[in-house]
């Protein structure tokens, strides 16, 4: 096959409005590269945001979204780390995402992934995942301390719950509505805030004896980071993951009288270039996680490419809970385990 499907972001806009799904010309390996054979591609916010041309270093139209994708290799060039028929887990560098039949990539970014571990789960692991990972590393948080997880039904948010159970942490969560306070338990949290209709801020104060949390995880931003701020012990960490709710200032003094720290945090920006052997031990750790049953993706819907665009409205707006995961079709064959946590 000489030719392939690919959602292209042909201008900036919403995602419904600006990503098409066309037919591209497949072109020669690099030395060191390698083709993919997608099987699921996961999606994430900053698919949003670079939709609408919001994301940093986000490349001029057209280009492919989609930065994680989990498929078998079905070309390699000379000088690669994987040969033809591996499957594995990868986050392709812009502007040749994921969001396709194919895609190619420096070998030097994917990893082996393990046949315990299903191509849909594996998809909605490593953005969500490896960011919960090292958020809860730079949270310097020790067993038995309290994090607080705001927008804990997103992917990041469920992640985090998760991750930080199996660390031994008690976890309160922040979410929209009771249907996502549900989701919260669900996956563990030891308490669930509707941020709509309570204080958020004196129930975290009344859940921790009045001192505060250690710690927040916040992919939200804009007005929750002031009620993060305030749910803070002392010389608690705010990890600030993304900004979902939209941009904020934090006045240093702000900072300064409370005697907290502000940390930022994006995975993908830097991590699998700056820490490419932590990250490659993060990823073991994680499938031995799933294979335990320590780590369930919570997949909310999957969809084919040609709903991609859809999808990432309704991740946009925020009705849904969980991941979204476009499958590709290759030949039929099945990329979901039996007994994964999908909700399809």
């Amino acid at each position: 096959m000489s030719r392939y499907r690919s959602a292209v972001v042909v201008e900036f806009g919403e995602p419904g409005d600006v990503l098409r799904v066309s037919e591209r010309t497949r072109g020669t390996l690099e030395r060191g590269q390698i083709r993919l054979g997608s099987e699921a591609v996961g999606l994430n916010f900053l698919d949003v945001m670079m939709c609408r041309g919001d994301y940093p270093g986000v490349p001029v139209p057209p280009f492919v979204p989609g930065v994680e994708v989990a498929g078998t290799v079905i070309e390699a060039a000379e000088g690669s780390v994987h040969a033809v028929g591996t499957r594995v887990l990868a986050c392709p560098a812009l502007p040749e995402g994921a969001l396709g039949d194919e895609v190619v990539i420096a070998s030097s970014l994917a990893v082996e992934r393990p046949p315990t571990v299903d191509a849909v789960t594996a998809a909605a692991l490593p953005v969500t995942y490896q960011t919960a990972w090292f958020a809860l590393e730079r949270a310097r948080l020790e067993p038995g301390e309290t994090v607080l997880v705001n927008a804990g039904a997103g992917g990041v948010g469920i992640a985090t719950i998760q991750l930080a159970r199996s660390r031994g942490l008690r976890v309160i969560a922040t979410a929209g509505g009771p249907e996502k306070t549900a989701v919260c338990l669900a996956q563990g949290a030891d308490l669930a805030i509707d941020y709509r209709d309570a204080d958020v801020v004196d129930l975290v104060r009344a859940a921790t004896g009045g001192a505060g949390v250690a710690a927040v995880i916040d992919p939200v931003g804009g007005p929750m980071t002031a009620v993060s701020l305030d749910c803070l012990a002392f010389e608690g960490r705010l990890v600030a993951v993304g900004t979902a709710g939209g941009s904020s200032q934090v006045d240093p003094a702000s900072l300064m009288a409370r005697n907290v720290d502000l940390v930022g945090l994006s995975w993908g920006s830097r991590y699998p270039w700056e820490r490419p052997a932590e990250v490659s031990e993060v990823y073991a750790a994680l499938f031995a996680l799933v294979t335990a049953g320590s780590v369930r993706p919570l997949v909310d819907r999957v969809v084919g490419l040609d709903d991609a665009g859809a999808a990432l409205d309704d991740l946009a707006a925020r009705r849904t809970r969980g991941k979204t995961i476009v499958v590709l079709d290759r030949g039929g064959a099945s990329v979901a385990a039996e007994g994964a946590d999908h909700d399809r």
